[in-house]
């Protein structure tokens, strides 16, 4: 099959096939090359699907069956398209893509190597023992709430608690003090199996970590590896989060560019993304690593939400075409062929609540560099802080030739602290 996605010799068509969910901005680009698409959307998601009109397969499966299932699923499929590989961008379905992938000989990441970045506690242990003690935080594995307690006293407070099989900061604290502490991991306990079912993924069990609290700017590099294991980076994104806007909470309220890293740490923080994605024995995967400060937080084996639109918005570069040429075989193109200042914002409510309505909205079509913005959240619907399980309920574009233009637009989103007008 050829780069532009030409049918191969082959009487079937060629598809390239996503797996569980796809969202604006997470496939046009592939469009764009002339790439046939088809999606196996998962029933039970309540992301907002990205229009898929011109896919050429879009049929619907319930994630929560068993594997064998998924597998005979996208079989069924492949008797009627020949499928280039296997697309996923979503946390959630990075192993069923890995373990689908492996049983119908297409390439993707090893199953082992999804294993160990679904888990944040082997995760960090890999980082220790293959690049140093220095690499991430010090971190226990949770067993009951006497033992995070035991931890958290071990660790000192403030102390950071997570469960290790989510996404977007959900159920992240800080927690400066054993009372905080024992009512944050209640909660996450009491609503994190609740989330999991909503998903369908009801044998998912609740793991969590108790870590130190690190200091410093949260910094995100996404990497692509070949099936060779070579790791080919792309420019660090800076990250706001809610804590940085003054909000009890770790969302990622903006993700921006240029950082304002100086070029010998983005050089350091570049060759720590590389040994932290060789740690994990990462091929033929994108990956999404963050840093705080200096050290690894964590990677997921996947594109980081948002990054491939921000990055094209800023630099012209296409992660999501490269991201197909490395599960073809071929070496990704990650070239920037312009450099501007970008911005994604989502500004999330600042408590849990029913939505009444959002203010401000005449006023983000005027913001300096605004470019697109749309409405994630309707009146009526319950919206809150990530801890709290909730997504953003807006999302706004800002791009300009002139950075300090970007980031003056940023602390104006920053301070509509009474964007939602909640009950």
């Amino acid at each position: 099959m050829s780069s532009a996605g030409q049918p191969s010799s082959k009487l079937k068509p060629a598809i390239v096939l996503f797996l569980g969910m796809v969202r604006r901005g997470e496939f046009e680009n592939l469009q764009n090359k002339g790439l046939t698409l088809g999606i196996l959307v998962d029933t039970n998601s309540k992301a907002r699907l990205g229009d898929v009109s011109k896919f050429a397969v879009v049929e619907r499966f319930d994630f929560s069956r068993p594997l064998p299932d998924l597998i005979k699923a996208v079989q069924a499929i492949q008797e009627r398209f020949e499928i280039s590989c296997l697309y996923n961008v979503i946390e959630f379905y990075v192993l069923q893509t890995a373990e689908v992938a492996k049983a119908l000989g297409l390439p993707g990441i090893n199953p082992d190597s999804a294993r160990f970045c679904l888990d944040k506690n082997v995760m960090r242990t890999r980082f220790k023992e293959r690049i140093g003690q220095h690499a991430c935080a010090r971190f226990h594995v949770i067993k009951s709430e006497e033992h995070l307690l035991q931890c958290a006293a071990e660790l000192g407070y403030p102390c950071f608690l997570q469960p290790n099989n989510v996404s977007a900061s959900m159920w992240a604290t800080r927690n400066p003090d054993p009372a905080t502490l024992t009512a944050n991991y209640r909660q996450m306990v009491s609503e994190v199996p609740k989330y999991y079912a909503k998903l369908g993924k009801y044998d998912q069990k609740l793991d969590a970590t108790v870590a130190e609290y690190m200091e410093g700017a949260n910094i995100s590099i996404d990497c692509l590896m070949d099936k060779n294991g070579r790791v080919y980076t792309t420019p660090a994104v800076e990250v706001l989060t809610g804590k940085d806007v003054g909000i009890d909470d770790y969302h990622h309220f903006a993700r921006i560019l240029p950082t304002r890293l100086s070029n010998a740490d983005k050089k350091e923080l570049d060759e720590l993304a590389r040994a932290g994605c060789t740690a994990l024995g990462m091929t033929n995967s994108a990956a999404h690593v963050e840093f705080i400060g200096k050290r690894l937080g964590e990677i997921a084996a996947r594109p980081g939400g948002n990054r491939p639109r921000i990055l094209e918005m800023a630099y012209g570069m296409d992660m999501l075409y490269a991201f197909y040429q490395v599960l073809r075989g071929e070496t990704p193109e990650l070239k920037a062929t312009r450099d501007l200042s970008a911005a994604i914002v989502t500004p999330f409510a600042p408590r849990n609540g029913k939505l009444v309505s959002m203010r401000h909205l005449d006023r983000i079509p005027n913001l300096p560099g605004y470019l697109y913005h749309e409405i994630r959240a309707q009146p009526g619907a319950e919206v809150g802080l990530s801890k709290g399980g909730f997504r953003a309920g807006i999302y706004i574009e800002l791009l300009s030739s002139n950075a300090d233009e970007v980031r003056r637009s940023v602390d104006e989103i920053a301070s509509w602290t009474d964007l939602y007008e909640l009950e």
